[in-house]
């Protein structure tokens, strides 16, 4: 609890200094010449409501731990994937959701992996309770306009496996 805590106060304090003193940085579709930007788009927000979110989604829905690393790691390798919107094109990503759907991949990786330890009948029901209940999250920004829904897909699938499979 203690460790959650500090963690989500940290990454508050940088993404809060980072939208109120730093340029917005984010990346274009297609563009994986530009590392920098794949690195640092979680950190830039398009808005004061985007960076609300985020932060309201890090404090009041994930609990325990939060594999930020890896988190991180995803949310930087998914960055390279080509992203896809029925509006057009995607345009500019930025923002620190695939950080967290990748979180939340992991944290849903790890229930699943944990059921599977306790019979086929726990394991079916925990990787059908993510379909049902996690990846309409990742989904649901299809609909939205100007939100890249494949990176928030693509990490909570990455997250998944990473949490499903590691040791």
């Amino acid at each position: 609890m203690y460790r959650e805590t500090i963690e989500k106060t940290v990454l508050t304090v940088v993404l809060v200094a980072w939208w109120l003193f730093l340029p917005a940085v984010g990346y274009e579709n297609g563009d994986t010449e530009n590392i920098p930007a794949h690195l640092f788009y979680m950190l830039s927000h398009a808005n004061i409501w985007h960076l609300a979110a985020n932060l309201f989604f890090l404090w009041f829905f994930l609990r325990g731990r939060l594999y930020l690393i890896p988190s991180m790691l995803i949310g930087f390798l998914v960055s390279l994937l080509p992203g896809f919107s029925i509006y057009g094109e995607v345009g500019l990503t930025m923002g620190f959701s695939g950080v967290l759907f990748a979180i939340a991949g992991i944290k849903w990786g790890v229930y699943c992996r944990y059921a599977s330890s306790m019979g086929k009948l726990f394991e079916s029901t925990a990787l059908h309770d993510f379909f049902l209940k996690a990846i309409p999250f990742a989904l649901i920004g299809i609909l939205i306009p100007h939100i890249n829904w494949t990176i928030h897909l693509y990490a909570m699938l990455a997250g998944f496996v990473y949490g499903r499979c590691r040791r």
